[in-house]
């Protein structure tokens, strides 16, 4: 009668069969609940919606971070600048010389008669510090909305991160009820392949750069968090609405109200502006295009302020999303240490091995005296 290497095994330990049995199961269900908090976790975060969020996000601006759209947002707010500062130091006090006045008394009889044109002057030394301070924000962030646009990879949305966490927690959960229930004898083939899966797993994140890009995502939402919120694309869009408002009024009224004080036409105001103070010509010929490039931005962040905070609670409200690469390599590690522990625990000592061999050696001897220690 021939026995199997485990009737022998069990000769050497009496307990080898039920011990085997045991680390079998306990690492299985350890792959099985590892499985259900990748998949819980998914949607108890509510991430359908969160990545849905992130996508539309990028979607919204990713022309505003190509190189094209950064270097176009850096010309315009230059030469908005540029019309500030020469408006303001050299053509008012210049038009008030003219016209006898001090430059304050201009500005005064100007916002008087044209409000707009005065609230936006008025406003200036706030409103063009802060679209400064933002292109210089879009410029500066423009690598992390790379990366954060790449996640998980370039070519792939990033909503393919829910179902990411949820098809792998499902993988997991398969492999430890097969190995549990429907085919014991694959339990040891089981926990082979969650030792793969845990580790595949922890390599391809490591691969796809999830830290870094993760990282990213915070440096983003760190750096645009007052903007996008309604109190900050509000503010936002007054200023621009200011600053539009005075454009309107100064071209096709102001202008032509200060040439008939200054008794030239507006034609002719228009070509002394351009000889003596080319920036404010410059300046006044571009801004209607310009600030429709800045309209579409701000119209952009109003309609996404709530994607944006939806995108800064991954995988929570006030946690940072670099615990995404936790979240998704800590059920990796536990499954991949689960599989190896089980099959560790599960497969003989050498020193066992050693003494079944030699009681193999006896029975085929003398099988008599060995069948009657296996019976």
């Amino acid at each position: 009668m021939k026995y199997r290497e485990l009737d022998y095994l069990e000769i050497i330990n009496p307990n080898y069969r039920w011990g085997v049995v045991v680390a079998k199961k306990i690492a299985l269900i350890v792959v099985l609940v590892a499985g259900v908090v990748w998949m819980g976790s998914a949607i108890a975060f509510s991430y359908p919606a969160k990545t849905q969020a992130v996508d539309n996000l990028t979607n919204a601006f990713r022309p505003t971070f190509t190189n094209a759209g950064i270097k176009q947002a850096k010309s315009d707010i230059a030469t908005i600048n540029q019309f500030a500062s020469q408006f303001q130091t050299k053509a008012v006090p210049a038009l008030a010389q003219e016209l006898h006045l001090t430059p304050a008394q201009l500005v005064g009889a100007v916002s008087t008669q044209y409000p707009e044109v005065g609230k936006g002057i008025a406003q200036l030394p706030t409103s063009l510090p802060y679209f400064n301070h933002l292109v210089d924000g879009l410029a500066a962030q423009q690598h992390n909305f790379q990366l954060a646009d790449a996640i998980p990879t370039k070519n792939l949305p990033t909503t393919t991160v829910y179902w990411l966490f949820f098809i792998l927690g499902l993988i997991a959960v398969a492999v430890a009820l097969v190995g549990l229930f429907l085919r014991r004898q694959l339990a040891r083939a089981m926990l082979v392949v969650s030792l793969v899966l845990g580790l595949a797993v922890i390599g391809v994140s490591l691969m796809l750069s999830v830290p870094t890009k993760a990282q990213a995502v915070d440096n983003l939402t760190n750096a645009f968090r007052p903007v996008f919120t309604t109190q900050g694309a509000a503010q936002t869009r007054e200023y621009l609405t200011n600053v539009q408002n005075m454009d309107k009024q100064l071209t096709s009224a102001a202008l032509p109200g200060l040439a008939a004080m200054l008794k030239v036409t507006p034609a002719q105001l228009d070509a002394s502006l351009g000889q003596n103070f080319p920036a404010v010509a410059t300046g006044l010929q571009q801004m209607p295009a310009i600030l429709s490039r800045f309209n579409v931005l701000v119209t952009g962040i109003q309609q996404n302020v709530g994607n944006f905070q939806l995108a800064d609670s991954i995988p929570t409200k006030n946690t940072p999303t670099t615990l995404l690469q936790a979240q998704l390599v800590v059920p990796a590690g536990v499954i991949a240490l689960a599989g190896l522990l089980g099959l560790v625990l599960a497969t003989a000592t050498t020193r066992d091995r050693k003494q079944a061999l030699q009681l193999k050696r006896e029975n085929e001897a003398s099988p008599t005296r060995v069948s009657t220690s296996v019976s």
